[in-house]
């Protein structure tokens, strides 16, 4: 049995996980979902899948902790990855959203597949987001469906030397001010408002033509420049949210948005199986949010800072700093700076599909989603990606928090938002 160290961003999705596990959700994990032309091969799949499983024996490692966490490698395959057949029913997707893997025994992840009474089929793929994130997922099932792909190291490589007291002071020190600057203007996210609510995650898709995103990517050169596609998502997010906020009687003296910012080399994809992502956390005040342009120029402002003074890297580092402390603290050192905020909303901006999906196994992908779990509080979330060239966003909400029919309008506000900036 070998092992592998969890980075800075892996610990913070295993925190995560253990934010909403305590709070009676199913955990963090994430779902991809294939709509695909026509039906495949449960067996084709699973056969796949084991042949992967004896290469990659990773995918049914178990997270084991001593001094720091790491993930207990079986040298050989300990547990097969389910593969389920579905009959479409109502209700069917929320309720595999909220089934929990069991993480602790080794399933990182499941297949379902969902027989349309079209004779078209989904394929729901469900993993932790402790194992991998998006971007990694996406290649990671490109490789299922075509063996001709070949998959990197089966974990990452082994952390670098961790600093010295003195740079970890320093950096400590910064975040620390970086914190305590946002809580002049305490954030507050939304809270459970819906008590009775199940605990349970729900969310919808908002899919664009190519002329709408066409217009969309137009208005996003205007305000942003035309390679920041993803600030002008971010800006429209923050300003339907704070519309939100007010329309639910919410008031709060700041939105805090952490926007991710991925480690990888471009055109690369390694380490697959972990997540490389620094977070660039921005904070917005109430009358920055008057109009799209104010918007803009204060995510411009604090991006400009971030790069200046290096600050984009700050969580990252500071996880991996604690990561040897217990669950339950570690989350608590994540609040503490924020007086018990994580952020105001979850977002997430994937770019463009990896274009190995466009088929899988054989049969051609019509539509793509992305899902994401959200923790508790703020109980909402939205991820951006583009599909063959075309716009989609999806909207997660706790149903504690919000009830269908305000995250609905939320969805379509953001959705207009967009196209009318």
């Amino acid at each position: 049995m070998s092992s592998a160290s969890l980075n800075g961003s892996d610990q913070i999705m295993r925190t995560f996980d253990y934010e909403l596990r305590r709070h009676g959700f199913a955990g963090n994990q994430c779902q991809i979902v294939l709509e695909l032309a026509g039906k495949i091969s449960p067996e084709g799949l699973r056969q796949r899948l084991a042949a992967l499983q004896k290469e990659f024996p990773i995918l049914n490692a178990r997270v084991k902790k001593f001094w720091r966490p790491q993930w207990k490698i079986p040298a050989t395959v300990t547990n097969d990855i389910v593969v389920r057949v579905q009959r479409d029913e109502p209700g069917l997707r929320e309720q595999l959203l909220n089934e929990p893997l069991r993480v602790k025994r080794g399933e990182l992840m499941r297949f379902d597949l969902v027989e349309c009474v079209d004779g078209q089929m989904e394929i729901i793929f469900t993993w932790t987001h402790l194992l991998m994130d998006a971007t990694a997922a996406e290649h990671f099932l490109a490789a299922v469906s075509d063996e001709k792909i070949v998959l990197p190291a089966a974990h990452p490589p082994p952390p670098a030397a961790p600093e010295k007291w003195p740079a970890r002071l320093e950096l400590m020190k910064k975040s620390v001010a970086q914190l305590d600057k946002f809580c002049e203007q305490q954030p507050r996210a939304l809270k459970t408002r819906h008590a009775d609510a199940p605990r349970e995650l729900n969310y919808r898709v908002e899919k664009f033509s190519a002329e709408e995103t066409a217009r969309i990517r137009a208005h996003g050169a205007k305000l942003c420049g035309v390679l920041a596609s993803a600030q002008f998502h971010a800006v429209a997010a923050v300003l339907e949210l704070h519309l939100l906020h007010e329309k639910l009687g919410a008031a709060t003296k700041s939105y805090i948005l952490p926007m991710p910012v991925g480690l990888r080399p471009k055109g690369r994809i390694e380490p697959l199986f972990s997540n490389q992502v620094d977070m660039l956390m921005v904070q917005f005040l109430p009358e920055q949010l008057a109009t799209a342009e104010q918007t803009v120029a204060a995510l411009k402002a604090q991006t400009a800072q971030a790069l200046r003074d290096n600050s984009i890297s700050y969580g990252r580092k500071l996880a991996a700093l604690f990561s040897f402390l217990p669950l339950a603290v570690f989350i608590r050192v994540l609040k503490h700076g924020l007086k018990g905020e994580i952020c105001s909303l979850f977002f997430g901006d994937t770019a463009n599909v990896n274009p190995k999906l466009e088929n899988f196994l054989g049969v051609r992908v019509e539509n793509f989603t992305h899902v994401a779990a959200v923790t508790p509080s703020p109980g909402l979330g939205v991820i951006f990606y583009y599909f063959r060239g075309e716009l989609r966003f999806t909207v997660i909400h706790a149903k504690t928090v919000l009830s269908e029919a305000e995250a609905a309008y939320f969805s379509a506000a953001l959705r207009f938002r967009l196209l009318n900036p």
